[in-house]
């Protein structure tokens, strides 16, 4: 039996009336990222709900988790396990770009399951509480960081502790009105959260980046903070805030251990929106791993007014291979109106310290910013091929809900949100004045061309492929990609 056999078998078998279930939607390749790409993207886990299911496990609730994309469990199937399962709460974790799909799930699931309790949380929730709970589709809807208002809901719904009133951060519809209850800020002690849950997966290994962004398997993602507190006007920090919020290094040498020695890691991608914001922390980290004699390679994200040459070495020293950062355009005035708090100069600096130090980098660019203007991204495109990077991304910008972008986008160009499914930094669905999306679209693939393919490069791309079958892999995406690129669905 495959592995995705064994853990839809093990959902059937694991049922009961006061067990949870937390599900991930299902969402196809073509549907996040505009076009079918195959596997290009990888499949990262949802930690969020892992999260969720940890702090109802800590509260001795029984806990289940449906990661229906990771599973190509479509919304039937989803269904058919529920119905089995009798079970009272549903929770449901939602993307923007995957809202169309979790409220199509949460319809299928009441139909089925009337009496049911549907919950929503997550980024799309957070960004449009109002409009998400009109549709009706959910009976509550939590915003923010859910560990506590879901697990006193829980509590509530199963055993009947507490009253609805003293749970922060919940939506929900009374007789006559849909009700927001005051919300507590942000959890400050996140020590106190403990480990994802991933024990309820059964393969772990299931789990990966794209090929290119892991060179040892299998590899093990994970967050050791939350919050940003860069100002950049695309980004939703709506969930996690402002403010960064650090799990301790010891904390975070646990979890490492953890993923190790028990979950067989042998490599991990930090997903932090800044993993190097506090040096003297990221120093006690590895310090403390060398003490237990830990050592592993890692990636991670980070911002290039984070660095120093002595920072990277480091690093690297301490098995990072590569980085990722987001650039975004070529053009000074560009980054300041976009809040990106950068300089051109930080990004050559801290690109070639990555060449000389042999740390991988890739540079994420976007297309079509509030004031870009065809000599702005001509600029982007220009400065992306002078930069010693291995890799990069070129998306279009798309303003998210409940970003200042999203704000600001009527005012600076057209900006169609008809289909939330389009919100998926592929599609032009925002177009600045004296631009065209067919435009934008030609320049994003000018901009992959123009990096790609040069010699040195294409060296490069060569020398990551440590295996036959990563080869075929590397092939395999390579053609869809270079379909993919400039051929996004149009309206």
């Amino acid at each position: 039996m495959s592995i995705m056999g064994m853990t839809v078998e093990r959902l059937k078998q694991e049922t009961g009336n006061n067990m949870v279930y937390l599900i991930n939607p299902f969402i196809t390749s073509a549907e996040r990222y505009g076009k079918d790409i195959g596997d290009i993207g990888g499949h990262q886990m949802p930690l969020g709900i892992y999260y969720l299911a940890a702090s109802l496990i800590k509260d001795s609730v029984e806990v289940n988790v449906i990661d229906a994309e990771a599973l190509n469990l479509v919304h039937e199937e989803v269904v058919a396990l529920l119905i089995k399962s009798d079970t009272k709460i549903v929770g449901i974790t939602s993307t923007t770009v995957a809202f169309r799909n979790t409220r199509m799930l949460a319809e299928m699931i009441r139909k089925a399951l009337p009496d049911i309790n549907i919950v929503i949380g997550g980024p799309h929730m957070t960004a449009m509480p109002d409009a998400t709970m009109k549709t009706g589709a959910f009976d509550y809807g939590i915003v923010r960081e859910g560990e506590i208002a879901f697990s006193k809901l829980v509590q509530l719904l199963l055993y009947g502790r507490g009253t609805i009133d003293e749970i922060p951060n919940l939506y929900y519809k009374n007789a006559v009105e849909i009700v927001c209850n005051p919300g507590i800020e942000y959890i400050q002690d996140i020590d106190t959260i403990p480990f994802p849950a991933r024990h309820l997966w059964s393969d772990i290994s299931v789990y990966k980046p794209p090929i290119g962004a892991f060179r040892q398997y299998p590899v093990i993602s994970m967050i050791t903070s939350r919050g940003c507190p860069y100002q950049c006007i695309f980004c939703d920090n709506n969930t996690f805030g402002r403010k960064t919020r650090f799990f301790s290094a010891e904390y975070v040498v646990a979890e490492i251990s953890e993923v190790i020695n028990k979950y067989g890691a042998r490599e991990i991608a930090f997903l932090d929106d800044t993993f190097v914001l506090d040096k003297k922390r990221l120093y006690k980290i590895f310090d403390l791993l060398a003490q237990k004699r830990i050592k592993f390679t890692w990636t991670c994200m980070t911002r290039v007014n984070n660095l120093d040459y002595k920072t990277l070495k480091f690093m690297k020293d301490n098995g990072c291979w590569q980085i990722r950062f987001g650039i975004e355009s070529g053009n000074q005035e560009v980054l300041n109106f976009i809040k990106k708090g950068i300089t051109l100069e930080q990004v050559r600096n801290v690109t070639e310290w990555c060449r000389r130090l042999k740390i991988s980098s890739t540079g994420f660019f976007m297309i079509g910013h509030h004031i870009d203007t065809p000599q702005t991204i001509q600029e982007t495109i220009d400065f992306a091929a002078s930069l010693p990077l291995t890799d990069v991304t070129a998306t279009i910008n798309t303003p998210i809900p409940g970003t200042e972008s999203y704000e600001k986008a009527k005012e600076y160009g057209t900006y169609d949100e008809s289909d939330w499914t389009s919100l998926n930094y592929w599609t032009p669905v925002f177009v600045p004045r004296g631009l065209t999306r067919d435009f934008m679209l030609q320049k994003q693939a000018e901009l992959y061309r123009r990096f790609y393919f040069r010699f040195e490069v294409i060296v490069r791309q060569i020398l990551k492929i440590r295996s036959f079958n990563m080869f075929l892999m590397s092939i395999k995406n390579a053609i869809l990609g270079l379909g993919f690129i400039g051929t996004h669905k149009k309206k």
